[in-house]
């Protein structure tokens, strides 16, 4: 199972679970993510009948978006990964289909950092 987290706009956050043939998508409105998100992604896994053993790796957007909501969703993502020992993989904006594609040849490192504009 592959959990997906999209933290990056400040009034609402997206999660996804995805297997080999199915993705299930879950949105919250929040006011605060980093005191919503690990009891959002808890309320997803036990609405799916899920453990956190289950995931085997994680997704997370990384830009653009909301600054402080990137940081709190790659956060998490990095040390949900780190505490499962399992991959993580980020993705900017529409680019989930290639960090699917980079868990499936398995391209991905232990920690994903956040993207910053270039500044011109």
């Amino acid at each position: 199972m592959i959990l997906i987290i999209d933290t990056t706009d400040r009034e609402k956050m997206g999660l996804k679970l995805s297997d080999q043939n199915n993705l299930e998508c879950f949105e919250f409105e929040t006011k605060d993510q980093s005191a919503d998100i690990l009891k959002a992604i808890d309320q997803v896994l036990k609405k799916e009948k899920l453990k956190t053993q289950d995931i085997k790796t994680i997704v997370v957007n990384q830009w653009p978006g909301s600054f402080t909501g990137v940081r709190v969703g790659i956060a998490v993502a990095n040390s949900l990964a780190w505490s499962l020992n399992i991959p993580v993989v980020g993705y900017q904006n529409e680019g989930l289909e290639g960090a699917i594609a980079e868990i499936r040849d398995k391209n991905f490192s232990k920690i994903v950092l956040p993207c910053y504009p270039p500044s011109s």
